[in-house]
């Protein structure tokens, strides 16, 4: 379909349960200037009756009632969307604008853009306190270390923190508001890291590595705060990591990092022996730390992860034996729940706030696909 048209707005298929299922629902179609809009980014507003949906080719955000899973309503921003985060009060959801460097401030209600932030180099992904205050905007540049902050009231930038090592890819708050995890997907290094930074004064609290590690995509707490997982690849021989990060030469695993200072760094296998997580992106955790939802764009699903399970490999293995773990292709097993078959390219995945239903934005077959969680 060419020009404007609407690709469609329906429900391709029931909306399914996760256990022995071989596809999910979908919704498809965003009303866009581009046949192929690439939805890169999905969040949900915070009473969970609107989804937001970044189309990076596009350069829109599309609204979708998640109640009739029906489009009602696209908004023009920048060049390249990347993220996006609500308020508190749902008024208003910034926007990323990757190429443009900069963040658009949507007015939900009017479904325009009231005011446009510059920012530092290549936005990628941002979040908004608890009190709706205050959003930070991880700049991940080859060549930039901020993360940018923005006051809400103002609708203005105030000041930038700067981050250990360059190319702050995105980020989470603590769920007690002190502190921000972001992860660094340092360019060309063979072990990227993770800031865990202090809020009010701006200072990198401590520098976690995660060794052999490469294409850093996405961070989230454990509801409890004890944690961080991050998705990541690790190259698979000692080729030079830009020549592997060209060439797709991976494996794929989350790390799960302790909090506390000087914690474990657990790298756990998202593959199995025949059966590859490819270019594990988009993470999303339900609201009582129960499940792990991991958006694997190189395969097509979206895997979910038993966090019980994760945490007690972690809990019960020393460093030295999470280590030696990180190479078996078969302990994986002993925390899956299921591989969810998705849309095109999965890059991003959220969850109903009742973490009843997983959301994931398909970027190479343009619509979204939706999960019945295990959740009750």
């Amino acid at each position: 379909m060419k020009g404007r048209g609407w690709i469609g707005a329906a429900v391709v298929g029931a909306v399914l349960s996760v256990v022995g299922v071989s596809s999910a629902g979908f919704i498809q179609g965003t009303h866009v200037k581009t046949d192929l809009p690439g939805p890169f980014h999905i969040t949900t507003s915070p009473d969970g009756g609107t989804l937001y949906i970044c189309n990076q080719s596009g350069h829109s955000v599309t609204f979708v009632d998640a109640r009739t899973q029906k489009v009602t309503g696209e908004v023009a921003v920048g060049v390249q969307p990347e993220a996006a985060a609500t308020t508190p009060d749902n008024a208003f959801l910034y926007v990323c604008n990757a190429e443009s460097d900069s963040v658009s401030v949507i007015d939900v209600a009017r479904k325009q853009v009231v005011k446009e932030i510059k920012v530092g180099d290549w936005p990628s992904g941002i979040k908004i306190s608890r009190d709706g205050k205050t959003a930070y905007v991880a700049c991940s540049g080859n060549m930039w270390n901020t993360v940018d902050v923005i006051d809400t009231g103002r609708m203005e930038k105030t000041r930038a923190i700067y981050t250990s090592d360059y190319g702050p890819r995105t980020l989470d708050i603590s769920p007690d508001g002190k502190t921000l995890a972001v992860i660094n997907d340092t360019v060309g290094s063979i072990s990227r890291s993770v800031n865990f930074i202090d809020v009010d004064t701006s200072r990198v609290l401590e520098k976690r590595v995660i060794r052999e590690s490469s294409n850093l995509r996405d961070v989230v707490y454990t509801p409890d705060g004890q944690y961080v997982v991050v998705t990541y690849e690790t190259p698979k021989n000692w080729l030079p990591v830009c020549e592997a990060e060209n060439g797709q030469v991976f494996t794929n695993n989350i790390a799960v990092l302790e909090t506390k200072p000087g914690g474990k760094v657990a790298r756990l296998p998202l593959d199995e022996l025949n059966n590859y997580d490819g270019n594990p992106y988009g993470l999303a955790m339900d609201p009582k730390g129960r499940y792990l939802y991991i958006g694997v764009r190189g395969m097509h699903r979206v895997t979910i992860l038993d966090m019980a399970k994760v945490l007690n490999a972690v809990r019960g293995n020393s460093q030295a034996e999470l280590d030696y773990l990180r190479d078996d292709l078969g302990f994986v097993r002993d925390y899956l729940v299921a591989r969810v078959p998705t849309g095109l390219g999965p890059s991003s995945v959220c969850l109903s706030p009742d973490g009843k239903y997983c959301y994931a934005a398909n970027y190479f077959s343009n619509n979204v696909s939706v999960i019945r969680t295990p959740v009750d």
